[in-house]
């Protein structure tokens, strides 16, 4: 039993995300269900919701895309959600995260190459230390030019 946890370590991530993602799945309908409940206590008392109540309702309805029928306000989604898939593509924080997320690596295996006590991996880790230290530099190259020069 051991020795399954020591090869299959590995698999405890898989495992966690299926189980987070099942946790926001279930939350997101209890929180669905409690807006409807709330809406229907709302209809059978006569009175009108409040404002807020169905914008967060209309909100939570959107990014679900269930509702299709208002093409105005779906397009105009759309143009939101491709505006802020350019930016966070683009934007210079995610070009200097990239950079020192790159760097980090290439150092990483910089040390392993130095420091690494296993026999005939030192070859390979230089290899792929050059390999990530130019990836780096390129990246640095792009960073500072997307800072500076936005648009």
């Amino acid at each position: 039993m051991e020795d399954i946890f020591r090869s299959y370590w590995w698999l405890l991530f898989p495992i966690g995300f299926f189980i987070f993602g099942a946790w926001d799945r279930w939350l997101l309908y209890r929180r669905s269900r409690d807006h409807l409940e709330l809406l229907k206590s709302y209809a059978a008392q006569g009175r009108e919701p409040p404002p807020e109540l169905l914008r967060t309702v209309r909100a939570a309805a959107l990014d679900d895309d269930l509702l299709e029928d208002d093409d105005e306000d779906r397009y105009s989604r759309r143009r939101h959600y491709r505006r802020m898939r350019h930016w966070r593509r683009y934007s210079p924080y995610w070009q200097w995260r990239s950079f020192l997320v790159t760097g980090a690596v290439a150092l990483g295996f910089w040390l392993a190459a130095e420091y690494a006590d296993i026999p005939g991996a030192n070859g390979a880790f230089q290899i792929v230390a050059i390999i990530l230290t130019c990836v780096a530099g390129a990246q640095l190259v792009i960073a500072v030019l997307g800072s500076s020069f936005r648009r």
